[in-house]
């Protein structure tokens, strides 16, 4: 600040302040300037700022005073200067509005203005010339509301706008975002947003600068402030804990956030959770401003969750519909169309690892048989039962699917025949030694199986044919047993018959 900024006096005028701010009052008509301060500026909630051809101040009202942190003697008399962040801005406004030449329409425009303490805030200004009705030097009048907070809120709103249509962030990235957002906003230093389940609340997300909370973590409902906040319809603000109704509270005790900004969270019109800002020490009141824009938090944070749980249960129906299109009802392992893609997937890394890899056809004996004499409905058991044994005796990287009727199909990573037949026979007896249980007694099951590993060149539709080749054998010379398959000039058998 220069020197002709500050103010001339500190504390109470002296007597010649005074007499030079009558003076110029004397020189802009007092008749008329009293009337105006009478009846237009004294109760304004607006500060109202008046100044003389040269720009020093030579009227303000309390108004004024009060949002620049000065006595209204300190005020008077002072270059205009005095009220502004910076010379650019008093300059450029002197050029646009406060000049004998400038346009009287006084639209609203925003500037940096700066009180005693050093603080400043964006003021919404309407300003400029009035003039003399006698034709003396017109004076500079400006109207000014501190729009500060809601300039931020404005910032905020878009800034939350921002985040919410960010694709790129997942779900959890947009909460964390939000609550950043929001600890910024407040000016306060932890956040957490959680879901109530019964005496409990789950944590969804946090910040929390001391590490102490994160998300997935649950917290008994009396340590923390989360059922307050959800005993409200409206947003809560305490800006110093120790000196409220929450000073007994074991939050408070335990943790020692010194203010809270709270609100219940609603999902699809219910009740879902609470968010919350904690403060570290006592801050100043929180406004009408930051209770209605935390209570909008909160909202854009229930269409999140609600947004989030319809996305869910899309891929949850999507992944059930993949099931039922992919997987075999009865046995609960892959269908055709499954084993059909596992089968193209395997020949296509082996491909390009130039590798091999094994192929078992694997079929009931004697599987109609069982259905003429104990009913279909044995049959299906039997169907069950093997799929247990299948996948409690295969390997986890092996894919065993369904490949029609009583058949089924192996994918199995061995590119080493005497592994391949070894991982087969392994079913083979553990079928053998699982008998079926039905109400009659126990009723013994065997299948047999043929396997063949994959040659270079080959497609899907030539290895089965080649499997289906070994089956023929392993059900022609006995059953019950696992063929290695035939080379590929020797898979043109005749198909085996049924059982």
């Amino acid at each position: 600040m220069n020197a002709e900024d500050r103010p001339a006096t500190q504390g109470a005028p002296d007597a010649a302040a005074g007499t030079r701010a009558s003076g110029r009052l004397a020189e802009m008509n007092p008749a008329w300037l009293r009337t105006m301060l009478l009846h237009l500026f004294q109760d304004l909630d607006e500060a109202v700022v008046v100044a003389d051809a040269d720009r020093r101040i030579t009227l303000v009202n309390p108004a004024a005073a009060r949002l620049f942190g000065y006595s209204t003697e300190e005020l008077v008399g002072q270059p205009s200067r005095l009220l502004y962040d910076s010379s650019n801005a008093h300059a450029e406004q002197g050029r646009q509005r406060y000049n004998a030449g400038a346009d009287a329409s006084h639209e609203a425009y925003i500037v940096r203005y700066r009180r005693k303490d050093g603080a400043t805030f964006d003021g919404e200004t309407i300003g400029g010339p009035v003039e003399d009705p006698q034709g003396g030097q017109p004076i500079f009048l400006g109207i000014i509301r501190d729009v500060s907070s809601r300039l931020s809120s404005e910032g905020a709103i878009d800034r939350l706008h921002r985040i919410t249509s960010d694709r790129a962030l997942d779900f959890q990235a947009r909460c964390k975002a939000i609550l950043n957002l929001g600890c910024e906003q407040f000016g306060l230093q932890a956040a957490l947003i959680s879901r109530r389940d019964g005496d409990e609340y789950e944590l969804i997300e946090a910040i929390d600068p001391e590490g102490g909370a994160s998300a997935g973590e649950r917290i008994p409902a009396g340590h923390t402030y989360c059922a307050i906040a959800l005993a409200h319809d409206v947003p809560i603000g305490f800006h110093d804990i120790s000196d409220s109704e929450l000073a007994d509270h074991e939050c408070y005790r335990q943790f020692g956030f010194e203010a809270y900004l709270g609100v219940t969270i609603y999902v699809d019109g219910e009740r879902y959770g609470a968010l919350g800002f904690f403060g570290t020490a006592p801050t100043a009141p929180f406004t009408r401003r930051e209770l209605d824009l935390a209570g909008m938090f909160a909202q854009w944070l229930g269409h999140e969750i609600a947004r989030q749980a319809d996305l869910q249960a899309m891929r949850a129906m999507q992944d059930k519909l993949s099931r039922l299109a992919t997987i075999d009802d009865l046995t609960g392992l892959g269908n055709r169309r499954l084993a059909t893609e596992r089968l193209e997937a395997q020949l296509q890394r082996a491909r390009r690892r130039n590798d091999s890899f094994a192929v078992a056809l694997v079929d009931f004996d004697h599987f109609k048989r069982l259905n003429d004499s104990h009913g279909h409905a044995a049959g299906d058991a039997a169907l069950r039962l093997f799929a247990e044994i299948a996948r409690r005796s295969m390997r986890g990287s092996d894919f065993i699917g369904r490949w029609g009727g009583e058949e089924f199909i192996a994918v199995l990573e061995d590119d080493c025949p005497p592994s391949a037949i070894r991982g087969v026979e392994r079913l083979v007896e553990a079928v053998r030694a699982t008998p079926l249980r039905l109400d009659s007694g126990d009723l013994p099951l065997t299948v047999s199986a043929g396997v063949v590993i994959s040659l270079p060149g080959e497609s899907a539709e030539d290895i089965v044919a080649r499997a289906d080749a070994a089956l023929y054998q392993a059900k022609s010379s006995g059953r019950d047993r696992v063929v290695l398959g035939p080379g590929p000039s020797e898979s043109n058998t005749p198909e085996p018959t049924p059982g």
